[in-house]
């Protein structure tokens, strides 16, 4: 496949720069692709020779450096994805490259000639194919149709992938301008250490950064890790291959220089909605799961197990999101686009849906609730960095540094304590933080409070009754949502506290009032808890015989207070009318803690205000006077008023029992209520 020209300058530029390489040694379970560009980030590399050294890990790994020679590739085995940004940035960088590593680059990559094409059933893809040679295909073609059943199905692959691009309104990828023998999309099959990749060629005719490109495919794709897919782990790495990478194809079209965050979770998105069964990508959450803490934006192998932030886009949005903000990434940076299109369609920010995205992730395995990822029970239990039983747990920095866009969890049990739970959460000032707390009463199932921040000092406080009685686990979710954001710590503490208590009583144990009258009712308040605390005590009435007043009382633990209320019927309020006196606690140290009294207030007869005025004084006497000897009004509101002796008769005994009550040492009626 390659010629002896390419061969020649390969050889001569990698013994140029093997001899400053062979101290370095080699990882057998690591790709030569991300040795190499270690090594180039850490000053080891020229730019000219790292990508001669892809070159080579792409097209013939065997002649790498020592170094870079890792056990899985010189065995035959495949290796990882990662090729196609490689060649991106390749592109990218092309002009500060040397003429001789555009030469090695532009023989190792060049289109080559084919014994046999095929034209896809859906009339949109040519694949190119041998059935000899070491970049041969499987020849089986059980349906005698002349085309190796491979073939076949890998177009079938292909035709899917291009229609459901069609059907969301992605753009085609750029025309190659029949560098492949004609204007259909090309394909090719290769036997490499790659399950494949899109090789962009050249710029576009569109006013921003498109590119025009080809397809490369693994010529077997055997030894790949295992999938789901029902046809078998051959065709299901065929699968995701296919439609991982030619939508690597369609992003070119749209911008060539998106940051490979996204594009590479992006792409991997794709094989779970174009072909939801194969679960390829279930291979990449050993590096999600486990490590919560990583960034979202973080350029390394981490990204492709990032793809569950795509699907959680396209579920707790749309799908069409993810086609949105490619069509505004054409004229913006694919994160501006994204957060613009979140909020200008949904209203939501970007840093609010990651914190949501956050929540999510601990809700899988055996803490799926079904209300979260559609395909949480397969999806590992994210790590939780800490557990804690015993308490107070006093003031700590999280156990794991969250990056931006990244989380830490920390669970907290019940253990043998008893009470309210309070948590206290601090972010570190130089970053941007939201916290969540998930209140679990069953393993997999949970209620999600948000814990309200201060925006200045990222401070929070959250407090949860009856812990030890009604949840299972709490937990606590720290998110840094400065996106692109080195690692940051947070700091928690928490308690279990007993519960605060109050009790209110009546110690009026009437309900007489008199019209025009002012009767103070008492009402005693007690904090019943081991905690000290300040109680809002309210009263008012339904008829505008209280001035309604809240009051504030401090009240040690196991004491009380005593509020007296006055209650005044205005004058002339007719006898037996009922007001409803009420009186509210509430507790300051948990609001939830509340105490309520309602009592009746009944307007009674006051025997010796003959004038009904409220009160018994010398206006009475004069009233009386007159009503006896001289013809004066009746006493109101009823003969009986001037009944001060209770003999149910009206007569100068009364009148003399009136004059001793106001000038002597009499008592007042005997029957009076009060």
């Amino acid at each position: 496949m390659f010629p002896k020209r390419f061969r020649a300058i390969l050889l001569g530029l990698l013994l140029v720069t093997a001899c400053p390489l062979c101290l370095h040694a080699a990882k057998s379970d690591a790709d030569p692709l991300q040795l190499i560009d270690a090594d180039y980030q850490r000053g080891r590399l020229t730019l000219d020779e790292k990508v001669v050294l892809q070159i080579a890990a792409i097209k013939e790994p065997h002649r790498l450096p020592q170094a870079y020679l890792v056990s899985d590739l010189t065995l035959g085995k495949p290796a990882a994805r990662g090729v196609t940004l490689v060649l991106r940035d390749i592109r990218l960088q092309w002009d500060q490259l040397s003429p001789e590593t555009r030469l090695a680059f532009e023989q190792a990559f060049s289109r080559w000639s084919t014994a046999y094409t095929y034209v896809s059933p859906g009339g949109y893809f040519k694949l190119h194919y041998d059935l000899a040679g070491t970049h041969q295909v499987p020849s089986a073609d059980d349906d005698f149709s002349g085309v190796p059943d491979f073939v076949e199905k890998c177009a079938a692959y292909c035709d899917t992938s291009y229609a459901v691009h069609s059907q969301w309104g992605f753009l085609r990828p750029p025309s190659d301008g029949g560098l492949g023998g004609d204007t259909l999309f090309d394909v090719y099959f290769e036997n490499m250490a790659y399950y494949g990749y899109a090789q962009p060629e050249g710029l576009g005719s569109a006013p921003w950064d498109d590119y025009y490109s080809y397809l490369v495919l693994n010529n077997d794709f055997l030894g790949f890790d295992p999938n789901d897919d029902p046809e078998g782990d051959q065709y299901g790495a065929a699968k995701a291959t296919v439609a991982h990478e030619f939508h690597h194809c369609v992003q070119f079209a749209y911008d060539i220089s998106e940051g490979n965050w996204f594009m590479e979770l992006d792409a991997t998105t794709w094989e779970d909605l174009i072909f939801d069964a194969t679960n390829d990508n279930y291979n990449f959450l050993s590096d999600f799961f486990p490590y919560p803490e990583k960034s979202l934006m973080e350029n390394s192998g981490h990204y492709y197990s990032c793809f569950i932030w795509g699907l959680y886009l396209a579920q707790k949005f749309d799908t069409s999101l993810l086609v949105s903000c490619w069509e505004s990434a054409r004229y913006d940076d694919i994160f501006s686009s994204l957060s613009d299109t979140l909020l200008g369609r949904y209203g939501w920010t970007q840093d609010s849906a990651f914190a949501d995205f956050a929540v999510w992730n601990y809700c899988t395995a055996s803490r799926n609730d079904n209300l979260h990822h559609e395909e949480a029970g397969s999806y590992p239990l994210a790590a939780v960095g800490r557990t804690h039983s015993s308490y107070p747990v006093l003031l700590q920095t999280s156990p794991r540094s969250p990056a931006g866009y990244g989380a830490c969890y920390i669970d907290f049990f019940p253990g043998t304590f008893t009470g309210n739970f309070r948590l206290t959460f601090n972010g570190d000032d130089s970053r941007r933080w939201a916290a969540y707390l998930i209140k679990s009463t069953a393993d997999n199932v949970h209620e999600i409070e948000k814990i309200p921040l201060d925006t200045i000092t990222n401070y929070g406080v959250v407090d949860v009754n009856d812990f030890e009685s009604h949840f299972y686990r709490l937990t606590l979710v720290g998110i840094n949502v400065s996106e692109f954001s080195a690692g940051a710590f947070f700091s928690y503490s928490a308690d279990v506290v007993q519960p605060y208590g109050v009790a209110s009583v009546v110690l009026t144990t009437d309900s007489a009032v008199y019209s025009g009258g002012t009767r103070q009712f008492q009402y005693q308040v007690s904090n019943t808890s081991t905690n000290y605390d300040v109680f809002d005590v309210s009263y008012w009435d339904d008829l505008g015989w209280v001035v309604p007043d809240t009051v504030d009382k401090a009240i040690p633990p196991g004491h009380d207070s005593v509020f007296l209320i006055n209650v005044y019927p205005p004058q002339g309020t007719p006898l037996q009318t009922v007001a409803q006196l009420r009186l509210n606690v509430r507790s300051r140290g948990d609001t939830t803690v509340t105490d309520s009294q309602t009592t009746a207030a009944l307007t009674m007869l006051q025997r010796g205000d003959v004038d009904f005025s409220g009160a018994i004084n010398v206006s009475d006497l004069t009233y009386l006077v007159a009503f006896l000897f001289s013809g004066g009004v009746a006493p109101v509101p009823v003969v009986g008023a001037a009944d001060f002796d209770c003999s149910t008769k009206i007569n100068i005994t009364d009148l003399t029992n009136l004059v001793s009550f106001l000038f002597a040492t009499g008592g007042p009626p005997p029957c009076n209520p009060y």
